[in-house]
């Protein structure tokens, strides 16, 4: 059989889903910043060739015939500089004018003519490796005529293309440098919490050798639930194996005085009838099966699904009212309660309860449920059983739970029940206390844990 490969690791999963967001979201970043920068640097060269354009036009001069001079040399100094990068230029319809700087440099433009009052920008692109700059306007000369003027700038796209490379080295090496650090401190961040997780293994494999019964330390909020959850399921283990160890040594307790009868039967008498050794094995089988009966009851099972209250104690009173047609059932229960008891539980807690409070009273016996001691998403209950008779005082009423440690130890109508009851509630951590009832009998009031 071929060996199974391991799944990956919880760390190595969240580290690479840590690393694949880190690169898209640096990545992204990295890409926005980019374009902004290029939309930065394309908005200050065109502030950049409009000044150039404006200075030349400070030292233009233009005579009647169309002719463009100058009057001096043009503010910019660039302008002056032959293949500087910056080149500036004057049309006309009858003469054109060129800066210094476009000595040796051919810019071809795509039209000298432009209306008066217009502007346009054009970028720079694989064909076309310039971003010009163009103003249409009317120049009145000194003798009143208006000549049309196209006043250009222009840039070779590699400036802005070697600011843009600067940039981007710079940019995509601080980024390279943040993916690191935030890397580092997701990983710092994954670790602490996957070391909880360890703990709780840890816990848990000493549990299993022996070394510790339950998980013991200090967890986070978030963790609280599974730690609990486990700590309930490891005391209801450790308490159903009780439970049942308690329940064979009963049963071989019980199986004892059987036996012996039998045994000294057959020795008394080896022609011992059939029906004197059927009614022995008779008594063992009852026997057997009151103490796994019992040994059912009193296992308890953790994580109990939410069960409905109302219908339960209806059932439960329904079926009473048929024993004790003469007593008045009061119930109390809110139809939409639910908690995490097991049927079984509740039914064996109700019916003995409810059975003793018609048995002894007089005429009314009034049960009330309501949700107690909840935990979570999870919720126990409150139970009150009040009926009408004589009462019984808290002394009695605990010698009575401390009775039927074995069941056949209570005779019939003697125990009412209560060691069934108190065995019951002890499996859910609970509690019972008797007090006066507002009948004027006894109230009994249970209280269950959520399981």
């Amino acid at each position: 059989m071929p060996f199974a490969r391991k799944p990956p690791s919880l760390l190595l999963r969240l580290s690479l889903s840590a690393l694949a967001v880190v690169l898209l979201a640096l990545g992204l970043i990295g890409l926005s910043v980019d374009r902004a920068f290029r939309a930065s640097e394309e908005s200050a060269l065109r502030e950049r060739l409009e000044s150039a354009a404006f200075a030349v036009l400070a030292g233009l001069e233009v005579d009647a015939a169309g002719s463009v001079g100058w009057a001096g040399a043009p503010a910019e100094s660039l302008l002056t500089q032959p293949e500087s990068g910056l080149y500036a230029g004057v049309y006309t319809d009858t003469d054109q004018w060129v800066s210094p700087s476009t000595v040796g440099v051919d810019i071809p433009l795509e039209e000298t003519r432009i209306a008066r009052g217009a502007e346009r920008f054009r970028t720079a692109d694989a064909e076309y490796p310039w971003y010009v700059y163009r103003l249409g306007l009317g120049w009145e000369t000194e003798a009143g005529e208006i000549v049309d003027l196209a006043v250009w700038a222009a840039e070779d796209g590699d400036r802005l293309e070697q600011a843009m490379a600067t940039f981007r080295g710079d940019l995509w090496r601080w980024l390279a440098l943040a993916a690191v650090v935030l890397l580092i401190a997701q990983f710092v961040l994954l670790f602490q919490p996957l070391q909880i997780l360890r703990r709780v293994a840890g816990e848990v494999g000493e549990i299993e050798t022996g070394q510790r019964e339950r998980l013991s330390g200090r967890y986070p909020r978030e963790l609280a639930p599974l730690t609990e959850n486990l700590n309930a399921l490891l005391a209801t283990e450790r308490a159903n194996a009780e439970q049942y160890s308690r329940a064979l040594g009963d049963l071989a307790h019980s199986l004892k005085t059987p036996l012996a009868v039998l045994n000294s039967q057959l020795d008394a008498d080896e022609r011992l009838g059939k029906a004197e050794l059927r009614e022995t094995v008779a008594q063992m089988q009852a026997r057997i099966r009151a103490e796994l009966d019992r040994a059912a009851r009193s296992g308890r099972r953790t994580m109990l699904p939410r069960l409905a209250l109302a219908p339960l104690v209806e059932r439960v009173v329904r079926s009473l009212r048929k024993l004790y047609p003469d007593v008045r059932f009061e119930t109390g229960v809110e139809p939409s309660l639910r908690a995490n008891v097991a049927e079984r539980d509740l039914m064996e807690i109700l019916g003995n309860l409810l059975e003793n409070a018609a048995k002894y009273g007089r005429s009314q016996v009034r049960v009330a449920v309501e949700a107690h001691s909840s935990s979570g998403r999870r919720s126990g209950l409150r139970l009150t059983v009040d009926d009408d008779g004589p009462g019984l005082d808290e002394a009695r009423f605990g010698e009575m739970l401390k009775r039927g440690v074995r069941g056949d130890e209570i005779a019939e109508g003697q125990g009412l029940g209560l060691s069934i009851v108190q065995r019951i509630v002890d499996s859910y951590h609970g509690r019972i206390v008797s007090g006066q009832s507002p009948l004027g009998g006894l109230r009994v009031e249970v209280e269950l844990k959520p399981s």
